[in-house]
């Protein structure tokens, strides 16, 4: 029995140890598939990671690469205008040595020698040329401006900002040029028509062309600037959503330069590149609004850099700022609509109203002009109302026409300056409705002036 008994235990200690050796074999082959898992996964997130690695460098190297043209391109085209400078400068040096004039002083001829030797250099010298040339284009564009001294300082530098703002890349002295000329033609011509007040038509059509592109310039700016305030609130949510996705604030603020932001992507794409070429965040978001006039957008960007100094949640404000743009653009729509009819009051009235009673009053005042000789009362009652007059009334009909139309323009332009005021808060805006306003009110008073007359001309005496 105790021979059977021992085979019974070491066949069940033998099966034991066999069933231990199974599952150590078997856990040992499940960490070796868990080890080869993990290994396969942590090569494949490097893969991924390489790839997207590569991907950003080729980027960043097509990025140089485009940048490096761009920069070849403006070095090429700075020495071409240099070039193109200095032929221009001999050829007026040979025109003067051959009518007798002095040429260039010598210490000009060494600046220029040292400017021409600056463009075959690279780095500094390479940027400083474009700066040379564009004060030799400054110099080039003076004109006959400067020798008729004509145009105020104060007004060059107001137009050269206004342009900076409309985004126009005229030059600021080609297009005052411009204007002169035209309002110099227009005012010459008008002056043909009215000779015997030529010293007073001459200025005053002259001096209303210029207000005229002058106004034209500064809707033009408040158009633009219109524009970048309703897309502001899509731009300011797409910023927030690329740096929530994980981009840093300028890999962020370059990709949300849509083509459909009009302006305000030309701005962000100029100064995503001059952060991308060394300068500071700050300063290349001050870039920003030095070409838009926007008080929301200057707002919006001293936010985000309090908000990038102070090391706050960037994405929360950014959202929380294009709200607040979006609540109070509402907000000025229902104004807007509930004012309607206040508008449409001081529309009627310049338009309508005090045209009719200047033509109304024309005729009244002619009229007595021309019936009161023709009047007389008995001695009976002119002794009783002696202070009652019938004489002619001395008042000239052509200074009573000038004063009415004096009148309407007067009416109608402040009329546009508070439907502008109404309106948009701005009364700058109403620049756009005072020409409309006064065009239809002369034609009412004109028209009214005709009608009355041919109406009641059946009703007067002989």
């Amino acid at each position: 029995m105790s021979l059977f008994g021992g085979s019974k235990d070491a066949k069940a200690k033998a099966a034991r140890k066999l069933a231990e050796e199974r599952k150590k074999k078997e856990k040992m082959m499940k960490a070796e598939a868990a080890r080869k898992k993990a290994e396969e996964e942590r090569k494949r997130a490097e893969k991924e990671a390489r790839k997207r690695a590569e991907k950003e460098k080729r980027k960043a190297k097509e990025m140089r690469k485009r940048e490096e043209q761009e920069r070849k391109r403006a070095e090429k085209e700075a020495k071409r205008k240099a070039k193109e400078a200095r032929k221009r400068a001999e050829k007026e040096k040979r025109k003067a040595e051959k009518e007798g004039k002095p040429g260039k002083k010598p210490a000009e001829e060494a600046k220029e020698q040292a400017y021409a030797a600056g463009e075959g250099g690279k780095g500094d010298k390479a940027a400083a040329a474009p700066a040379g040339e564009a004060g030799q284009e400054k110099k080039k564009h003076m004109g006959f401006l400067p020798r008729i001294k004509i145009v105020p300082k104060f007004y060059e530098r107001w137009v050269d900002g206004q342009l900076n703002y409309a985004g126009s890349k005229r030059d600021t002295r080609k297009f005052i040029r411009t204007i002169i000329i035209i309002s110099l033609v227009v005012a010459g011509v008008v002056s043909v028509f009215f000779r015997r007040y030529v010293l007073m038509v001459f200025p005053g059509t002259f001096f209303l062309v210029m207000g005229f592109f002058s106004v034209m310039l500064i809707l033009s700016v408040d158009r633009r600037s219109r524009f970048v305030d309703e897309i502001l609130p899509d731009a300011l949510l797409l910023l927030s959503a690329n740096i929530r996705a994980g981009y840093i604030p300028s890999r962020a603020l370059i990709l949300s330069a849509r083509k459909e932001f009009g302006p305000l992507s030309e701005a962000i794409k100029r100064a995503g590149k001059e952060i991308m070429s060394g300068k500071s965040l700050e300063e290349g978001l001050r870039m920003i609004p030095s070409s838009i006039r926007s008080k929301d957008l200057k707002r919006t960007i001293d936010l985000i850099i309090q908000g990038i100094k102070g090391g706050g949640q960037l994405v929360a404000l950014l959202e929380e700022n294009a709200n607040d743009i979006r609540r109070r653009q509402a907000i000025t729509k229902e104004i807007k609509a509930n004012t309607m009819m206040y508008a449409i009051f001081i529309a009627f009235a310049g338009c309508l109203g005090a045209p009719g009673l200047y033509a109304l009053s024309n005729y009244l005042t002619n009229t007595m002009s021309d019936l009161g000789p023709d009047m007389s009362m008995s001695s009976g009652i002119s002794s009783k109302v002696a202070f009652i007059s019938l004489e002619g009334a001395k008042i000239d009909p052509n200074f009573l026409f000038n004063f009415s139309i004096g009148a309407i323009l007067i009416t109608t332009i402040f009329g546009g300056l508070i439907l502008g005021l109404i309106g948009t808060g701005r009364e700058k805006e109403g620049l756009k409705f005072a020409p409309i306003l006064s065009i239809i009110a002369l034609l009412v008073f004109l028209g009214a002036t005709f009608i009355i007359t041919t109406m009641f001309a059946s009703m007067m005496p002989g």
